[in-house]
This record gives structure tokens, C-alpha cells and sequence, in this order.
């Protein structure tokens, strides 16, 4: 006996297939296609409209965050960033005391927009939420601008609420950096007595000392001072250098003699002599033999002569003329150019001393 086994495949579509199959089932298409629009019509025209009213809040570092002196010329304090102080307002800005100050101001009514029901401390608490939840406030990394903005369903409340916390939020904030305790109280009024006095005693000083700007004119001094003190090291080297150029001219000039010998004609006679015995030799040797008696007389006389001039005491000075020696000259008129400048830069460095002393005190 032979059993048969049957395999049941799916029908494979195209796309015309496909086509007409949604053609087939067009009415329903339309049918839930327009159920849609009617829902999505239906809420969109069934929302209420709400509007938003932006504002924005600069935060900048005042005296409530660094110290900043009112006198003198103390450091300021570490002032904070920028992002950190607009955080810290934004905190205020949006903290339950401020909402509530703003429903105080402005009533449960114009919060909820209609009149309020039930007990007053129940239209408050449901004002409240309504401000808690329609207020956003908002702030940027690096900025110092707080973004302020409320929702509510008509412009004009949306704008009116948007200030109320606006100046509900200045007012509040300067209670919370004012310290309301009796003995501080009292503590910064004597403070700010003192600060008071220090003003009149500063303004009196600028006044008395003709100073317009005292930062700029305490500037000027210490660039005078510097420049001045510089200047006066500069010419104490110069004059410790002059002083011993002074010194050393002198010396040389001690040991310099101021006359020395410009000329002098020297005794030559026994040279001469010699010359003119020999030239009566030669006369003699016309008339006589060289081994007569008159040639060898004056051979001898020459003989001596030139013996006398060998041992070097023949010649020596005849005349000799004297003047002023040119170096000790030369010395002396350096000496005195030395001198004057010696003194000018005495002169120099106490006018230097004289000015440093009056910056100095004009310092102090």
C-alpha cells in the first residue's frame, strides 16, 4: 500500500500583485486614514494655546561675591567665574521664597487665570505649582546670563507674571545679601563711618597733593624713581672712574720732570785739533823727510791728541738750552679736564641725590 505526502507552498506575489491587492482593500485604507486625520485633527484643534514670554538676567560679580576695596590700594579679592555666580542667581531666581513673593504680589487669580476656589491657602499652594511648573530658568556654561521664560495660555499674563518674578527675584535678593542682625548691623555702620572718613581723608590728600588719578601718579613715580636711581648708579661709576683717572694722572705727573733739554751743541775742539795737526804733517812732508825732527814732533803732538779723544772725555756738552717738557704738558692739561669732569659729575650726582629724595618723599 502506498501512502502520498502533500506540501503546502506560499504563493509568491510581484509587485502588480501587490498592487491590486491593495487596490482591493482601498475602502478600508480610506477608512482608517480618515479615522487618523479626524483624531490628530481633533486634538490639535482641542489644545489650548500657550505662549511664552523670555527674558534674560545678566549676573555679574558685584561686592556681594569679591571683595573690592572703596580706599587705598589693597588686592582685590578672587573673584569668582562668571557661570559660577549666574548658577548662584539662577538658585535665588528659582527658589519657592521668590514664587511665593510673586503670588503674594499678584493673587492666585492672575496665576491660574481664573478665580480662584476653595480656601486661600489651597488657590496659593495651586499657584504655586502652576508658576513651579510654567517658569523655566536656564543658564550657560562660560555665560553670565540667566535665561528666564514662563508659558501660560494669554500674552499679556505671561509677559505681567514674567516681571512680577523679575522684580520679586531683585527685591529678594538684596534681603538675602544683607545680613539683618542687630550687632553686625551696627558693626557695619561703624564700618562704613570709617570707610566714610578714609574717603574724606583720601580726597583731601589728592586735593592737597594736586593729584588727579593716585594709581596713575604712584605709576609715574616709581617709573621717575627707577629711571632717576639708575641714572645716579650710572654717574657714581663714572665719577669713581674719573676720581682714579685723577689719581693715576697725578702720580704720572709727580715723576715727570717739567723741564727737559731741547738742544745741546757738544765740545768738539780736540777732533778739530787732530784735523789740523794733520794737516801740517802733510805741509811739513813737502819740505821735509818723514824721519826729520818737525814730523815726528807733530806725529807725537797727533799721537796725543788722538789718545786724549779715546778715552771719551774730549767730548762733552758745550751749550745746552732748556723748555717745558711736551709729555708733563700733555699730563697737566688732562689733569685738568679730568678734574672738571670730576666735578661735574660730583655736582651731577648730588642733583641726583636731591631728586631721588624728593620722589621718595613724595612716595611716602
Amino acid at each position: 500500500m502506498r501512502s502520498t505526502a502533500y506540501v503546502t507552498t506560499r504563493p509568491r506575489y510581484g509587485v502588480l500583485d501587490v498592487v491590486g491587492l491593495l487596490f482591493r482593500e482601498l475602502l478600508l485604507m480610506v477608512v482608517v486614514f480618515l479615522l487618523i486625520f479626524a483624531l490628530g485633527a481633533a486634538a490639535v484643534f482641542t489644545l489650548k494655546k500657550t505662549y511664552t514670554a523670555q527674558g534674560a538676567v545678566f549676573a555679574g560679580v558685584g561686592q556681594e561675591y569679591v571683595y573690592q576695596p572703596r580706599v587705598g590700594t589693597a588686592e582685590r579679592g578672587q573673584a569668582p567665574q562668571g557661570d559660577e555666580v549666574a548658577n548662584s542667581e539662577a538658585a535665588i531666581l528659582s527658589s519657592g521664597q521668590v514664587r511665593q513673593r510673586v503670588i503674594d504680589a499678584l493673587g492666585p487669580q492672575v496665576i491660574l487665570g481664573r478665580a480662584p476656589k476653595g480656601a486661600p491657602e489651597k488657590s496659593k499652594a495651586a499657584a504655586s505649582k502652576v508658576l513651579g511648573s510654567s517658569l523655566q530658568v536656564a543658564t550657560a556654561p562660560g555665560s553670565a546670563v540667566i535665561r528666564v521664560s514662563y508659558k501660560a495660555d494669554n500674552p499679556q499674563q505671561a509677559a505681567r507674571i514674567l516681571n512680577s518674578v523679575i522684580d520679586q527675584y531683585l527685591a529678594y535678593r538684596r534681603e538675602v545679601f544683607q545680613d539683618k542682625t542687630p550687632a553686625i548691623a551696627s558693626q557695619r555702620l561703624a564700618f562704613e563711618e570709617d570707610l566714610n572718613a578714609a574717603d574724606r581723608a583720601y580726597e583731601q590728600f589728592l586735593t592737597s597733593n594736586d593729584i588727579g588719578d593716585f594709581a596713575a601718579a604712584k605709576a609715574t613715580l616709581a617709573a621717575t624713581y627707577q629711571t632717576t636711581f639708575a641714572d645716579r648708579m650710572a654717574t657714581q661709576s663714572q665719577l669713581n672712574q674719573t676720581s682714579q683717572r685723577l689719581s693715576t694722572l697725578v702720580a704720572l705727573q709727580a715723576s715727570t720732570p717739567a723741564e727737559v733739554a731741547l738742544q745741546q751743541d757738544l765740545n768738539i775742539s780736540a777732533q778739530d785739533q787732530v784735523l789740523q795737526l794733520r794737516t801740517e804733517r802733510q805741509q811739513l812732508l813737502s819740505r821735509y823727510q818723514p824721519d826729520a825732527q818737525p814730523v815726528k814732533d807733530i806725529e807725537a803732538r797727533i799721537a796725543q791728541l788722538q789718545a786724549y779723544v779715546a778715552s771719551g772725555t774730549a767730548v762733552g756738552p758745550k751749550e745746552v738750552r732748556t723748555g717745558p717738557n711736551p709729555v708733563w704738558t700733555e699730563l697737566e692739561t688732562t689733569r685738568i679736564n679730568t678734574q672738571a669732569d670730576r666735578d661735574a659729575l660730583a655736582a651731577r650726582l648730588a642733583a641726583l641725590d636731591r631728586q631721588l629724595s624728593d620722589i621718595r618723599s613724595r612716595q611716602a
